[in-house]
């Protein structure tokens, strides 16, 4: 099995959130000694290596896909920076890891998730502020709208 969390150009990586598990996480969100995040998804697999793909993610962005305001295809083919770390895992001890950063609309469909496919996470996140009024009525604060 591929140690998912060394990969040398990001640090060690510490688990943050496990969204999918099988037989290991397949799909979660980590964080380095730095403090960045990345979103992580098993993409790819045959009989050298596994693929994996590790998109770096803000805080804000990171809501927004546990939440399901955006969902996991998104997440990778449209990532914040324009580009996700492609990472694959040999099988053989010989066979070096091969670490690439690719750009997101080189990605072959068949390895991104689904689209449409959500997570569906509580998470805190700031009102939608569509009716100031609405709002002052039922939080009972006083918000200032600046344009």
């Amino acid at each position: 099995m591929a140690n998912i969390l060394d990969i040398p150009c990001l640090g060690r990586l510490d688990i943050v959130e496990i969204y999918e598990y099988y037989d290991q996480p397949v799909l979660f969100s980590c964080k380095n000694a730095a403090g960045h995040l990345y979103l992580v998804v098993a993409a790819d697999e045959n009989d050298q290596y596994e693929t994996w793909f590790y998109a770096s993610v803000s805080t804000e962005r990171l809501n927004l896909i546990r939440s399901g305001g955006i969902d996991l295809h998104d997440a990778f083919s449209d990532p914040e920076d324009g580009c996700i770390l492609q990472v694959r895992f040999p099988y053989s001890e010989q066979t070096e890891l091969q670490i690439e950063s690719v750009q997101s609309n080189k990605i072959p469909e068949d390895m991104l998730p689904t689209s449409g496919e959500c997570l569906d996470l509580e998470t805190e996140t700031l009102p939608e502020l569509s009716n100031p009024e609405e709002i002052v009525r039922t939080t009972k604060q006083e918000i200032m709208s600046l344009k």
